[in-house]
């Protein structure tokens, strides 16, 4: 089927392409009107002291910033770690069940935006659940980095940047929410159109 036989076809159902485009575009707004989930968001500074006479340029600051780095990535394994979850839950006092393991891995996100930051992100139904959640995976994280490292190199250390997380609702752009439901419609009604006349044919 070439190009212009699929045009001539769409233009054959252009009632029933508009009508799709309109409901595309009302799917859109609901969805833009749904509620939606607080973002309770912050930065963590993994560090690893060195005496006040050496800095970055001396062997014991460069070991020191290296082992920073690497330090950084076993914290981010560690957010995201079971173990952590299941301390959040435990300190939050949530059924310790697959089912709250499964709902903190998609309500929590973390990820590396620096060599030696790490950004977490919590959603919650409301502004005090997402604050909450977030404050509990700081404080379970940095008490067990504190716990693994108190035999091992205590001047590793792991902090957030600031003590309380920014939380807010996501930004929502209702034209965006339209036209991404436009598109969809079209797409979809145009392949059934297709579809329909190539085994009419």
């Amino acid at each position: 089927m070439e190009i212009k036989d699929v045009y001539k076809k769409l233009i054959r159902h252009r009632t029933n392409l508009m009508l799709s485009l309109l409901a595309g575009a009302l799917l859109g707004i609901i969805f833009y009107l749904l509620p939606s989930k607080y973002v309770a968001s912050g930065s963590f500074f993994v560090n690893r002291k060195t005496s006040a006479e050496n800095s970055f340029f001396t062997y014991e600051g460069y070991y020191g910033q290296q082992t920073a780095l690497s330090y950084t990535n076993s914290i981010l394994s560690l957010m995201e770690s079971v173990d952590v979850k299941k301390m959040v839950l435990e300190s939050n006092k949530m059924p310790l069940n697959n089912k709250n393991i499964n709902m903190l891995n998609k309500i929590v996100s973390v990820k590396k935006t620096g060599p030696q930051i790490i950004y977490l992100t919590v959603k919650g139904k409301t502004y005090e659940e997402a604050k909450r959640l977030w404050n509990s995976v700081s404080n379970v994280t940095v008490a067990a980095a504190y716990e693994i490292n108190r035999n091992g190199d205590k001047n590793l250390s792991i902090a957030p940047i600031s003590p309380q997380p920014l939380v807010g609702l996501p930004y929502k752009s209702i034209y965006l929410y339209g036209v991404v439901g436009i598109l969809i419609s079209f797409t979809l009604a145009s392949f059934f159109i297709c579809l329909k006349e190539y085994f009419k044919n």
